[in-house]
Protein backbone atom coordinates (compact mmCIF):
# COMPACT_ATOMS: atom_id res chain seq x y z
CA UNK A 1 0.00 0.00 0.00
CA UNK A 2 1.39 3.42 -0.99
CA UNK A 3 2.57 6.10 1.38
CA UNK A 4 0.55 9.02 2.75
CA UNK A 5 2.23 12.19 4.00
CA UNK A 6 0.37 14.41 6.46
CA UNK A 7 1.52 18.01 6.66
CA UNK A 8 0.97 21.01 8.89
CA UNK A 9 2.23 23.66 6.48
CA UNK A 10 4.16 26.78 7.49
CA UNK A 11 2.07 29.81 8.42
CA UNK A 12 2.65 33.54 8.72
CA UNK A 13 0.41 33.88 11.77
CA UNK A 14 1.83 31.95 14.70
CA UNK A 15 -0.03 30.74 17.76
CA UNK A 16 -0.83 33.71 20.01
CA UNK A 17 1.93 32.67 22.43
CA UNK A 18 4.47 32.10 19.62
CA UNK A 19 5.07 28.62 20.96
CA UNK A 20 5.12 25.36 19.02
CA UNK A 21 1.90 23.54 19.85
CA UNK A 22 1.59 19.87 18.98
CA UNK A 23 -0.75 19.27 16.05
CA UNK A 24 -3.14 16.54 17.18
CA UNK A 25 -5.04 16.84 13.90
CA UNK A 26 -2.36 15.12 11.85
CA UNK A 27 -1.34 12.97 14.84
CA UNK A 28 -4.79 11.35 15.10
CA UNK A 29 -5.04 10.92 11.33
CA UNK A 30 -1.59 9.31 11.25
CA UNK A 31 -2.58 6.97 14.07
CA UNK A 32 -5.70 5.94 12.18
CA UNK A 33 -3.75 5.30 8.97
CA UNK A 34 -1.19 3.13 10.78
CA UNK A 35 -3.96 1.21 12.50
CA UNK A 36 -5.15 0.23 9.01
CA UNK A 37 -1.68 -0.73 7.82
CA UNK A 38 -1.02 2.39 5.75
CA UNK A 39 2.50 3.83 5.67
CA UNK A 40 2.46 7.46 6.82
CA UNK A 41 4.94 10.23 7.53
CA UNK A 42 4.17 13.40 9.48
CA UNK A 43 5.77 16.69 8.43
CA UNK A 44 5.37 19.89 10.43
CA UNK A 45 6.39 23.00 8.53
CA UNK A 46 4.89 25.27 11.17
CA UNK A 47 6.85 23.61 13.97
CA UNK A 48 10.15 24.00 12.12
CA UNK A 49 9.25 27.27 10.37
CA UNK A 50 10.13 25.82 6.97
CA UNK A 51 9.97 27.87 3.82
CA UNK A 52 7.45 26.84 1.20
CA UNK A 53 10.30 25.47 -0.92
CA UNK A 54 11.61 23.37 1.97
CA UNK A 55 8.14 22.03 2.67
CA UNK A 56 7.69 20.99 -0.96
CA UNK A 57 11.12 19.35 -1.06
CA UNK A 58 10.47 17.30 2.05
CA UNK A 59 7.09 16.13 0.75
CA UNK A 60 8.54 15.08 -2.60
CA UNK A 61 11.39 13.23 -0.85
CA UNK A 62 8.78 10.89 0.68
CA UNK A 63 7.31 9.96 -2.74
CA UNK A 64 3.73 9.78 -1.43
CA UNK A 65 0.60 8.72 -3.26
CA UNK A 66 -1.51 10.99 -1.04
CA UNK A 67 -0.58 14.31 0.60
CA UNK A 68 -2.90 15.61 3.30
CA UNK A 69 -2.68 19.18 4.58
CA UNK A 70 -4.30 20.37 7.79
CA UNK A 71 -5.38 24.01 7.95
CA UNK A 72 -5.20 25.48 11.45
CA UNK A 73 -6.20 29.06 10.60
CA UNK A 74 -9.67 30.51 10.09
CA UNK A 75 -9.30 30.52 6.31
CA UNK A 76 -7.43 28.75 3.53
CA UNK A 77 -4.00 30.46 3.68
CA UNK A 78 -2.16 31.72 0.62
CA UNK A 79 0.98 29.89 1.74
CA UNK A 80 -0.81 26.54 1.76
CA UNK A 81 -2.28 27.28 -1.66
CA UNK A 82 1.20 28.08 -2.97
CA UNK A 83 2.66 24.85 -1.55
CA UNK A 84 -0.06 22.85 -3.32
CA UNK A 85 0.59 24.70 -6.57
CA UNK A 86 4.37 24.27 -6.24
CA UNK A 87 3.93 20.52 -5.78
CA UNK A 88 2.11 20.34 -9.11
CA UNK A 89 4.68 22.55 -10.81
CA UNK A 90 7.41 20.20 -9.52
CA UNK A 91 5.66 17.31 -11.28
CA UNK A 92 3.78 15.75 -8.36
CA UNK A 93 0.92 13.73 -9.85
CA UNK A 94 -0.50 12.15 -6.71
CA UNK A 95 -3.49 13.22 -4.65
CA UNK A 96 -3.66 16.44 -2.63
CA UNK A 97 -6.27 16.51 0.14
CA UNK A 98 -6.99 19.44 2.47
CA UNK A 99 -8.77 19.30 5.83
CA UNK A 100 -9.18 21.25 9.03
CA UNK A 101 -11.79 23.14 10.99
CA UNK A 102 -12.26 26.27 8.89
CA UNK A 103 -12.05 24.67 5.45
CA UNK A 104 -14.77 22.23 6.50
CA UNK A 105 -17.21 25.13 6.09
CA UNK A 106 -15.86 26.40 2.76
CA UNK A 107 -14.91 23.27 0.77
CA UNK A 108 -16.44 24.53 -2.46
CA UNK A 109 -14.55 27.82 -2.25
CA UNK A 110 -11.28 25.96 -1.67
CA UNK A 111 -11.79 23.63 -4.63
CA UNK A 112 -12.99 26.35 -6.97
CA UNK A 113 -10.03 28.61 -6.20
CA UNK A 114 -7.33 25.91 -6.06
CA UNK A 115 -7.18 23.50 -9.01
CA UNK A 116 -4.12 21.83 -7.47
CA UNK A 117 -6.31 20.47 -4.65
CA UNK A 118 -8.18 17.22 -5.39
CA UNK A 119 -10.42 17.00 -2.34
CA UNK A 120 -11.46 18.71 0.88
CA UNK A 121 -12.35 16.76 4.03
CA UNK A 122 -15.27 18.29 5.92
CA UNK A 123 -15.47 17.32 9.59
CA UNK A 124 -13.38 14.82 11.52
CA UNK A 125 -10.48 13.56 9.45
CA UNK A 126 -9.67 10.05 10.65
CA UNK A 127 -12.31 8.15 8.69
CA UNK A 128 -12.09 10.15 5.45
CA UNK A 129 -8.28 10.10 5.19
CA UNK A 130 -8.17 6.34 5.80
CA UNK A 131 -10.93 5.77 3.25
CA UNK A 132 -9.21 8.03 0.74
CA UNK A 133 -5.80 6.35 1.09
CA UNK A 134 -7.36 2.88 0.87
CA UNK A 135 -9.33 3.82 -2.24
CA UNK A 136 -6.18 5.13 -3.95
CA UNK A 137 -4.24 2.00 -3.02
CA UNK A 138 -7.04 -0.29 -4.28
CA UNK A 139 -7.54 1.59 -7.52
CA UNK A 140 -11.00 2.78 -6.50
CA UNK A 141 -12.38 6.29 -6.91
CA UNK A 142 -11.52 8.20 -3.69
CA UNK A 143 -14.04 10.92 -4.48
CA UNK A 144 -16.81 8.61 -3.27
CA UNK A 145 -15.36 8.39 0.26
CA UNK A 146 -17.81 9.76 2.90
CA UNK A 147 -16.74 13.11 4.31
CA UNK A 148 -14.91 14.16 1.13
CA UNK A 149 -15.80 17.05 -1.17
CA UNK A 150 -14.48 16.56 -4.73
CA UNK A 151 -15.12 17.57 -8.33
CA UNK A 152 -17.51 15.44 -10.41
CA UNK A 153 -18.11 16.35 -14.06
CA UNK A 154 -17.94 20.08 -13.50
CA UNK A 155 -19.79 19.91 -10.19
CA UNK A 156 -18.63 19.58 -6.59
CA UNK A 157 -20.30 16.87 -4.56
CA UNK A 158 -19.90 15.11 -1.25
CA UNK A 159 -21.34 12.33 0.83
CA UNK A 160 -21.54 13.25 4.54
CA UNK A 161 -19.14 11.39 6.79
CA UNK A 162 -20.14 9.94 10.14
CA UNK A 163 -18.82 11.36 13.34
CA UNK A 164 -16.86 9.12 15.72
CA UNK A 165 -19.26 8.58 18.63
CA UNK A 166 -17.06 6.42 20.86
CA UNK A 167 -13.78 8.28 21.29
CA UNK A 168 -12.18 5.34 23.09
CA UNK A 169 -12.24 3.45 19.78
CA UNK A 170 -9.98 5.98 18.07
CA UNK A 171 -6.46 4.80 17.32
CA UNK A 172 -4.04 6.66 19.60
CA UNK A 173 -2.42 9.72 18.04
CA UNK A 174 1.00 9.20 16.50
CA UNK A 175 3.64 10.85 18.64
CA UNK A 176 6.40 11.06 16.02
CA UNK A 177 6.97 14.77 16.68
CA UNK A 178 6.40 14.91 20.45
CA UNK A 179 10.07 14.82 21.39
CA UNK A 180 10.76 17.68 18.97
CA UNK A 181 7.88 19.66 20.50
CA UNK A 182 9.46 19.31 23.95
CA UNK A 183 12.97 20.13 22.71
CA UNK A 184 11.62 23.29 21.06
CA UNK A 185 9.91 24.20 24.35
CA UNK A 186 6.46 23.72 22.90
CA UNK A 187 3.23 22.34 24.27
CA UNK A 188 2.44 18.65 24.10
CA UNK A 189 -1.30 18.12 23.77
CA UNK A 190 -4.00 15.64 24.66
CA UNK A 191 -7.65 15.55 23.64
CA UNK A 192 -10.03 14.05 26.22
CA UNK A 193 -13.30 15.17 24.61
CA UNK A 194 -14.66 16.62 21.38
CA UNK A 195 -17.28 19.23 20.68
CA UNK A 196 -19.35 21.48 22.89
CA UNK A 197 -22.93 21.35 24.12
CA UNK A 198 -23.32 25.15 24.12
CA UNK A 199 -24.60 27.25 21.24
CA UNK A 200 -22.52 30.44 21.30
CA UNK A 201 -23.34 32.44 18.19
CA UNK A 202 -19.72 33.39 17.45
CA UNK A 203 -18.36 29.82 17.65
CA UNK A 204 -18.29 27.18 14.92
CA UNK A 205 -17.27 24.23 17.07
CA UNK A 206 -20.78 22.72 17.61
CA UNK A 207 -21.47 23.20 13.88
CA UNK A 208 -18.22 21.42 12.92
CA UNK A 209 -19.40 18.35 14.79
CA UNK A 210 -22.86 18.71 13.25
CA UNK A 211 -21.62 18.49 9.65
CA UNK A 212 -22.64 14.83 9.45
CA UNK A 213 -26.27 16.02 9.55
CA UNK A 214 -25.72 17.89 6.26
CA UNK A 215 -27.80 20.92 7.22
CA UNK A 216 -26.65 24.54 7.53
CA UNK A 217 -25.51 25.32 11.10
CA UNK A 218 -26.62 21.92 12.44
CA UNK A 219 -25.19 21.27 15.90
CA UNK A 220 -23.28 18.31 17.24
CA UNK A 221 -22.99 17.44 20.92
CA UNK A 222 -20.17 16.96 23.40
CA UNK A 223 -18.50 13.54 23.57
CA UNK A 224 -15.83 12.39 26.01
CA UNK A 225 -13.26 9.68 26.44
CA UNK A 226 -13.47 7.46 29.50
CA UNK A 227 -11.54 8.20 32.68
CA UNK A 228 -9.34 5.12 32.29
CA UNK A 229 -8.54 5.90 28.66
CA UNK A 230 -7.65 9.51 29.46
CA UNK A 231 -5.51 8.84 32.51
CA UNK A 232 -3.67 6.00 30.77
CA UNK A 233 -2.60 8.32 27.94
CA UNK A 234 -1.39 10.99 30.36
CA UNK A 235 0.63 8.42 32.30
CA UNK A 236 2.05 7.02 29.06
CA UNK A 237 3.13 10.44 27.82
CA UNK A 238 4.99 11.12 31.06
CA UNK A 239 6.56 7.65 31.01
CA UNK A 240 7.73 7.93 27.40
CA UNK A 241 8.82 11.54 27.26
CA UNK A 242 9.25 12.65 30.86
CA UNK A 243 7.14 15.72 30.12
CA UNK A 244 5.95 17.85 33.02
CA UNK A 245 3.52 20.14 31.13
CA UNK A 246 0.47 19.16 29.12
CA UNK A 247 -2.17 21.15 27.28
CA UNK A 248 -5.67 19.66 27.22
CA UNK A 249 -7.06 20.94 23.93
CA UNK A 250 -10.73 20.16 24.67
CA UNK A 251 -13.01 23.02 23.73
CA UNK A 252 -15.05 22.29 26.88
CA UNK A 253 -13.61 19.93 29.48
CA UNK A 254 -16.74 19.26 31.56
CA UNK A 255 -19.53 18.91 29.02
CA UNK A 256 -22.12 20.73 31.09
CA UNK A 257 -23.60 17.61 32.72
CA UNK A 258 -23.42 15.93 36.09
CA UNK A 259 -21.79 12.92 34.40
CA UNK A 260 -19.20 15.22 32.83
CA UNK A 261 -18.33 16.72 36.21
CA UNK A 262 -18.11 13.27 37.77
CA UNK A 263 -15.75 12.21 34.98
CA UNK A 264 -13.56 15.25 35.63
CA UNK A 265 -13.57 14.59 39.39
CA UNK A 266 -12.48 11.00 38.83
CA UNK A 267 -9.71 12.05 36.44
CA UNK A 268 -8.39 14.31 39.20
CA UNK A 269 -8.55 11.51 41.75
CA UNK A 270 -6.84 9.00 39.46
CA UNK A 271 -4.03 11.43 38.62
CA UNK A 272 -3.54 12.30 42.28
CA UNK A 273 -3.24 8.61 43.10
CA UNK A 274 -0.66 8.09 40.35
CA UNK A 275 1.29 11.08 41.72
CA UNK A 276 2.74 12.01 38.33
CA UNK A 277 4.89 15.17 38.52
CA UNK A 278 2.99 16.80 35.68
CA UNK A 279 0.97 20.01 35.41
CA UNK A 280 -1.76 20.62 32.86
CA UNK A 281 -4.00 23.36 31.49
CA UNK A 282 -7.58 23.08 30.30
CA UNK A 283 -10.56 25.14 29.07
CA UNK A 284 -14.17 25.30 30.21
CA UNK A 285 -17.27 27.47 30.37
CA UNK A 286 -17.99 29.69 33.38
CA UNK A 287 -21.08 27.76 34.52
CA UNK A 288 -18.97 24.60 34.79
CA UNK A 289 -16.48 26.06 37.28
CA UNK A 290 -17.14 23.91 40.33
CA UNK A 291 -14.95 24.31 43.39
CA UNK A 292 -15.09 20.67 44.46
CA UNK A 293 -14.23 19.35 41.00
CA UNK A 294 -11.48 21.90 40.39
CA UNK A 295 -9.97 21.07 43.77
CA UNK A 296 -9.76 17.41 42.79
CA UNK A 297 -8.23 18.30 39.43
CA UNK A 298 -5.73 20.63 41.10
CA UNK A 299 -4.60 17.79 43.33
CA UNK A 300 -4.09 15.77 40.14
CA UNK A 301 -1.94 18.46 38.50
CA UNK A 302 -4.30 21.09 37.09
CA UNK A 303 -2.41 24.38 37.04
CA UNK A 304 -4.07 26.70 34.53
CA UNK A 305 -7.68 27.32 33.45
CA UNK A 306 -8.98 29.15 30.40
CA UNK A 307 -12.58 30.37 30.57
CA UNK A 308 -14.43 32.10 27.75
CA UNK A 309 -15.89 35.08 29.61
CA UNK A 310 -16.15 37.08 26.36
CA UNK A 311 -17.63 40.28 27.85
CA UNK A 312 -18.56 42.10 31.04
CA UNK A 313 -21.95 43.17 29.70
CA UNK A 314 -25.12 41.06 29.99
CA UNK A 315 -26.67 42.37 26.77
CA UNK A 316 -23.56 41.42 24.81
CA UNK A 317 -23.54 37.99 26.46
CA UNK A 318 -27.03 37.51 25.00
CA UNK A 319 -25.81 38.63 21.57
CA UNK A 320 -23.07 36.02 21.86
CA UNK A 321 -25.56 33.35 22.95
CA UNK A 322 -23.48 32.53 26.02
CA UNK A 323 -26.35 31.48 28.26
CA UNK A 324 -24.64 32.86 31.35
CA UNK A 325 -24.46 36.15 33.23
CA UNK A 326 -21.74 38.59 34.20
CA UNK A 327 -22.26 37.46 37.80
CA UNK A 328 -21.53 33.86 36.81
CA UNK A 329 -18.41 35.00 34.99
CA UNK A 330 -17.23 36.91 38.04
CA UNK A 331 -17.88 33.96 40.37
CA UNK A 332 -16.01 31.56 38.08
CA UNK A 333 -12.93 33.78 38.17
CA UNK A 334 -13.15 34.07 41.96
CA UNK A 335 -13.25 30.29 42.44
CA UNK A 336 -10.36 29.61 40.06
CA UNK A 337 -8.09 32.22 41.63
CA UNK A 338 -9.04 31.23 45.18
CA UNK A 339 -7.67 27.76 44.44
CA UNK A 340 -4.30 29.21 43.44
CA UNK A 341 -4.75 28.29 39.78
CA UNK A 342 -3.56 30.62 37.07
CA UNK A 343 -6.30 32.01 34.88
CA UNK A 344 -6.76 33.23 31.33
CA UNK A 345 -9.96 34.93 30.16
CA UNK A 346 -11.28 34.42 26.68
CA UNK A 347 -12.53 37.90 25.88
CA UNK A 348 -13.99 39.87 22.99
CA UNK A 349 -13.84 43.54 23.94
CA UNK A 350 -15.10 44.68 20.55
CA UNK A 351 -17.79 43.50 18.15
CA UNK A 352 -19.43 45.29 15.22
CA UNK A 353 -22.18 46.74 17.46
CA UNK A 354 -19.93 47.81 20.33
CA UNK A 355 -20.40 51.35 21.64
CA UNK A 356 -18.05 53.36 23.83
CA UNK A 357 -20.47 52.68 26.71
CA UNK A 358 -19.89 48.95 26.13
CA UNK A 359 -16.13 49.48 26.06
CA UNK A 360 -16.23 51.30 29.40
CA UNK A 361 -18.32 48.49 30.92
CA UNK A 362 -15.80 45.92 29.71
CA UNK A 363 -12.87 47.90 31.04
CA UNK A 364 -14.55 48.18 34.44
CA UNK A 365 -15.35 44.46 34.48
CA UNK A 366 -11.79 43.46 33.59
CA UNK A 367 -10.43 45.74 36.30
CA UNK A 368 -12.80 44.22 38.85
CA UNK A 369 -11.43 40.71 38.16
CA UNK A 370 -7.81 41.95 37.92
CA UNK A 371 -7.48 41.05 34.24
CA UNK A 372 -7.18 44.52 32.70
CA UNK A 373 -4.25 43.87 30.35
CA UNK A 374 -3.32 45.30 26.93
CA UNK A 375 -3.76 41.99 25.10
CA UNK A 376 -7.23 41.45 26.55
CA UNK A 377 -8.27 45.04 25.87
CA UNK A 378 -7.31 44.60 22.21
CA UNK A 379 -9.52 41.51 21.75
CA UNK A 380 -12.43 41.40 19.31
CA UNK A 381 -14.90 39.14 17.53
CA UNK A 382 -13.45 37.61 14.38
CA UNK A 383 -16.23 36.39 12.08
CA UNK A 384 -15.76 32.66 11.53
CA UNK A 385 -17.17 30.56 8.76
CA UNK A 386 -19.96 28.36 10.10
CA UNK A 387 -21.25 30.66 12.86
CA UNK A 388 -24.79 32.06 13.38
CA UNK A 389 -23.39 35.47 14.37
CA UNK A 390 -22.41 36.03 10.74
CA UNK A 391 -26.09 36.37 9.87
CA UNK A 392 -26.50 39.11 12.49
CA UNK A 393 -23.41 40.96 11.28
CA UNK A 394 -24.61 40.65 7.67
CA UNK A 395 -28.10 41.85 8.61
CA UNK A 396 -26.51 44.89 10.26
CA UNK A 397 -24.57 45.61 7.06
CA UNK A 398 -21.18 45.11 8.73
CA UNK A 399 -20.01 41.76 7.28
CA UNK A 400 -17.29 41.76 4.64
CA UNK A 401 -16.98 38.47 2.75
CA UNK A 402 -13.50 38.44 1.22
CA UNK A 403 -13.85 34.96 -0.29
CA UNK A 404 -11.21 33.05 1.64
CA UNK A 405 -11.85 34.94 4.90
CA UNK A 406 -14.44 37.10 6.64
CA UNK A 407 -14.15 40.51 8.30
CA UNK A 408 -16.49 42.99 9.94
CA UNK A 409 -16.70 46.75 10.38
CA UNK A 410 -17.74 48.82 13.39
CA UNK A 411 -21.09 50.58 13.14
CA UNK A 412 -19.93 53.31 15.53
CA UNK A 413 -16.95 55.28 14.08
CA UNK A 414 -15.78 56.19 17.60
CA UNK A 415 -15.54 52.52 18.49
CA UNK A 416 -13.34 51.95 15.43
CA UNK A 417 -11.00 54.66 16.70
CA UNK A 418 -10.92 53.11 20.19
CA UNK A 419 -10.08 49.75 18.62
CA UNK A 420 -7.23 51.32 16.67
CA UNK A 421 -5.82 52.79 19.88
CA UNK A 422 -6.12 49.37 21.54
CA UNK A 423 -4.17 47.83 18.65
CA UNK A 424 -1.41 50.41 18.94
CA UNK A 425 -1.26 49.88 22.69
CA UNK A 426 -0.96 46.09 22.42
CA UNK A 427 1.81 46.46 19.84
CA UNK A 428 3.77 48.87 22.05
CA UNK A 429 3.29 46.59 25.05
CA UNK A 430 4.48 43.48 23.15
CA UNK A 431 8.25 43.91 23.82
CA UNK A 432 7.56 44.28 27.53
CA UNK A 433 5.26 41.26 27.38
CA UNK A 434 8.13 39.21 25.95
CA UNK A 435 10.42 40.26 28.80
CA UNK A 436 7.77 39.47 31.39
CA UNK A 437 7.13 36.07 29.78
CA UNK A 438 10.85 35.35 29.85
CA UNK A 439 11.28 36.33 33.49
CA UNK A 440 8.21 34.31 34.45
CA UNK A 441 9.39 31.36 32.32
CA UNK A 442 5.92 31.37 30.82
CA UNK A 443 4.49 28.26 29.22
CA UNK A 444 1.90 30.61 27.76
CA UNK A 445 1.82 34.23 28.80
CA UNK A 446 -0.69 33.54 31.57
CA UNK A 447 0.53 30.04 32.53
CA UNK A 448 3.91 30.31 34.26
CA UNK A 449 6.46 27.80 35.46
CA UNK A 450 7.72 27.77 39.01
CA UNK A 451 11.29 29.01 38.53
CA UNK A 452 13.70 26.78 40.49
CA UNK A 453 15.13 28.53 43.54
CA UNK A 454 13.35 31.83 43.01
CA UNK A 455 12.93 33.78 46.24
CA UNK A 456 9.47 35.22 47.08
CA UNK A 457 10.72 38.81 47.05
CA UNK A 458 12.01 38.37 43.47
CA UNK A 459 8.69 36.89 42.35
CA UNK A 460 6.84 39.82 43.96
CA UNK A 461 9.09 42.35 42.21
CA UNK A 462 8.38 40.77 38.80
CA UNK A 463 4.64 40.69 39.53
CA UNK A 464 4.72 44.34 40.57
CA UNK A 465 6.49 45.32 37.35
CA UNK A 466 3.96 43.39 35.26
CA UNK A 467 1.05 45.09 37.00
CA UNK A 468 2.69 48.52 36.70
CA UNK A 469 3.44 47.97 33.01
CA UNK A 470 -0.06 46.75 32.16
CA UNK A 471 -1.61 49.69 33.97
CA UNK A 472 0.63 52.23 32.23
CA UNK A 473 -0.39 51.00 28.78
CA UNK A 474 -4.06 50.31 29.49
CA UNK A 475 -4.44 53.87 30.78
CA UNK A 476 -3.76 55.05 27.23
CA UNK A 477 -6.83 53.17 25.99
CA UNK A 478 -8.93 54.38 28.92
CA UNK A 479 -7.95 58.00 28.22
CA UNK A 480 -8.78 57.61 24.52
CA UNK A 481 -12.23 56.24 25.37
CA UNK A 482 -12.77 59.13 27.77
CA UNK A 483 -11.76 61.68 25.12
CA UNK A 484 -13.92 60.04 22.44
CA UNK A 485 -16.90 60.10 24.83
CA UNK A 486 -16.55 63.82 25.58
CA UNK A 487 -18.35 66.78 24.07
CA UNK A 488 -15.31 67.86 22.05
CA UNK A 489 -14.70 64.57 20.23
CA UNK A 490 -11.25 64.33 18.60
CA UNK A 491 -10.90 63.21 15.00
CA UNK A 492 -9.41 59.79 14.29
CA UNK A 493 -6.07 61.40 13.44
CA UNK A 494 -6.08 63.49 16.62
CA UNK A 495 -7.02 60.53 18.83
CA UNK A 496 -4.28 58.36 17.33
CA UNK A 497 -1.69 61.13 17.64
CA UNK A 498 -2.64 61.71 21.29
CA UNK A 499 -2.43 57.98 21.98
CA UNK A 500 1.01 57.71 20.40
CA UNK A 501 2.30 60.57 22.55
CA UNK A 502 1.01 58.85 25.68
CA UNK A 503 2.45 55.54 24.52
CA UNK A 504 5.84 57.19 24.02
CA UNK A 505 5.71 58.37 27.62
CA UNK A 506 4.61 54.95 28.92
CA UNK A 507 7.40 53.23 26.97
CA UNK A 508 10.01 55.62 28.34
CA UNK A 509 8.92 55.10 31.95
CA UNK A 510 8.64 51.33 31.60
CA UNK A 511 12.05 50.92 29.95
CA UNK A 512 13.66 52.44 33.02
CA UNK A 513 11.62 50.26 35.37
CA UNK A 514 12.44 47.20 33.25
CA UNK A 515 16.17 47.91 33.33
CA UNK A 516 16.09 48.20 37.12
CA UNK A 517 14.11 44.98 37.41
CA UNK A 518 16.44 42.99 35.14
CA UNK A 519 19.44 44.20 37.14
CA UNK A 520 17.71 43.21 40.37
CA UNK A 521 16.82 39.73 39.11
CA UNK A 522 20.33 39.16 37.74
CA UNK A 523 21.81 40.24 41.08
CA UNK A 524 19.52 37.86 43.01
CA UNK A 525 19.71 34.86 40.67
CA UNK A 526 23.02 35.25 38.86
CA UNK A 527 21.25 35.96 35.56
CA UNK A 528 17.81 36.91 34.29
CA UNK A 529 17.17 33.69 32.41
CA UNK A 530 14.30 31.69 30.95
CA UNK A 531 13.65 28.09 32.00
CA UNK A 532 12.44 25.64 29.35
CA UNK A 533 10.43 22.51 30.00
CA UNK A 534 13.62 20.48 29.53
CA UNK A 535 15.26 22.64 32.22
CA UNK A 536 12.40 21.84 34.60
CA UNK A 537 12.60 18.13 33.71
CA UNK A 538 16.34 18.17 34.46
CA UNK A 539 15.80 20.00 37.75
CA UNK A 540 13.19 17.46 38.86
CA UNK A 541 15.56 14.64 37.93
CA UNK A 542 18.35 16.18 39.99
CA UNK A 543 16.02 16.63 42.96
CA UNK A 544 14.96 12.98 42.80
CA UNK A 545 18.58 11.87 42.64
CA UNK A 546 19.50 14.02 45.64
CA UNK A 547 16.54 12.61 47.57
CA UNK A 548 17.83 9.06 47.07
CA UNK A 549 21.36 9.82 48.21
Amino acid sequence: MGKTVLVRPPVDVLHKFSKPVECLGIAYCAGALRHHGIDVTMLDGMLHDWSEEETVRRILDERPEVVGFTVILNHFPDRTARVCRMLREAGYGGHIVVGGHAVSFIPRRVLEANPAVDAVVAGEGEGPIVGYAQAVANGDDPRAVPGVYARWDGDIRWKPGRRVHNLDTLAPPARDLTREIIDLDGLVCISTSRGCYARCTFCSIPRFYGLERDRPLANGGWLARSVAHTVAEIADLHERFGLVELLVVDDEFFGGTEAGHERAFMIGQELEELNIPLEFAMSCRAENVNEKVLTALAKGGLKHVFVGLETGDDDTLRLYGKGQSVCQNREAVRIIKSLGLSFQPGFMMFNHRTTLTDVRANLEFLRSIDELKPVTVNSSVDPHFGTPLNRVIEHDGALRDLGKTLASEYLDPSTAVAKRVAELTAARFAPFQEVIAGLQSSVTFEWRRAVPGRRPEVARAIDRFEALCSEAFVQVVEKAVEDLSGADTPTREEAVADANRRLDDAESRMRLAQALLLASVANAEGSARYYTQNDIIATQREQRQEATV
